[in-house]
């Protein structure tokens, strides 16, 4: 009889401890990992963490904890996930190379962040939350950005820039380096984000910069109204693209501008409007090469001053239009 009791009372106790065990066991997998509560830190890795509540989904809470991690890196990069990045202009605003610089700047695509992984993930179900860390490599990502900003470099410097064939091959070589830098800069300026030290530009990839951009701002036009009864407008329109940096010349011209204005004036509660759409013809040696139209309207209290107004607006669309052809070849 008193073994039985025995056996009983040592039964109990077991039962008694699995059942503490699995309750320490089981608070200990439920416990929140440090870094729910303090972002880690790490001299060649970035961390961000970043939380969502459970309103139904969990698979959707989770994701959404994942995009919160991102944002809260891109924070303290002080960027974005898309990186959009801003080049600033070097160009002489009133020049052909402004023009042309800021189609390619939005022909070249923004530099993304790339790489950032989420490491680890936690879901409090006491709290319904969803946690998720996020970690980057910065000091990788700027070796590699800096590795492929002196294989542009090289590029650049090996770039055959000579003047063969027609001016159309010779203006898209030059754009074609433009582009290679604009790509430079894009990339100088994600080092910056990664909070980097810029790569300085060699005198080789300088040089063939502003051989490039010599070649642009050459670039030369002849202008040709319909008929004589334009030349009046001819002349308002050359001193309008002159003033945008385009150069306009009688002979020698690389290419020819043919145009058609026509205007619209009218007079209303005391004030003038004009109204003038055009149509400009490009040829190269008599081959046509691009057609444009533009719309434009001003308005001044002043007949003179409105048709001079149309004219600035008329000649600063052409302005981007013919840096369009410059950078495409077409229309």
């Amino acid at each position: 009889m008193a073994s039985k009791s025995l056996l009983a009372a040592l039964v109990s106790v077991a039962v008694l401890t699995g059942c503490k065990s699995n309750s320490a066991s089981q608070s200990q997998v439920n416990a929140a990992p440090q870094w729910t509560s303090v972002t880690p830190t790490s001299s060649y890795l970035v961390y961000g963490v970043g939380t969502a509540q459970n309103t139904g989904d969990k698979q959707q809470a989770k994701l959404a904890a994942q995009e919160s991690a991102r944002l809260a890196l891109a924070k303290q990069l002080n960027v974005t996930i898309s990186a959009n990045t801003t080049i600033k202009q070097q160009a002489d605003d009133k020049s052909m190379t402004f023009h042309i610089d800021e189609l390619i700047q939005s022909k070249v695509p923004n530099i993304q962040l790339q790489g950032v992984k989420i490491e680890d993930e936690f879901f409090n179900a006491q709290q319904q939350t969803a946690y998720a860390l996020a970690a980057f490599n910065r000091t990788e990502a700027v070796m590699q950005t800096e590795l492929s900003i002196n294989g542009l470099d090289d590029e650049i410097s090996q770039f055959n820039l000579s003047q063969v064939g027609n001016k159309t091959l010779t203006l898209k070589r030059a754009v074609a380096l433009k582009e290679l830098v604009v790509k430079r800069d894009k990339l100088n300026q994600y080092l910056q984000m990664l909070q980097a030290p810029h790569v300085t530009m060699p005198a080789s990839v300088r040089n063939k910069q502003a051989l490039a951009d010599e070649i642009l701002n050459n670039i030369s036009f002849s202008i040709a109204a319909d008929h004589d009864g334009h030349n009046k407008v001819r002349d308002l329109l050359a001193r309008a693209l002159t003033s945008q940096g385009i150069k306009i010349t009688d002979q020698g011209a690389d290419f020819a501008l043919q145009f058609r204005v026509d205007w619209q004036d009218m007079k209303k509660s005391g004030t003038y409007y004009s109204l003038a759409e055009s149509f400009l013809v490009i040829t190269e040696a008599g081959e046509e090469k691009a057609h444009f139209n533009a719309k434009v309207k001003a308005a001044s209290s002043f007949k003179d001053t409105a048709k001079s107004n149309a004219m600035g607006k008329l000649a600063d669309k052409l302005g981007q239009q013919l840096a369009e052809f410059v950078v495409s070849g077409k229309s």
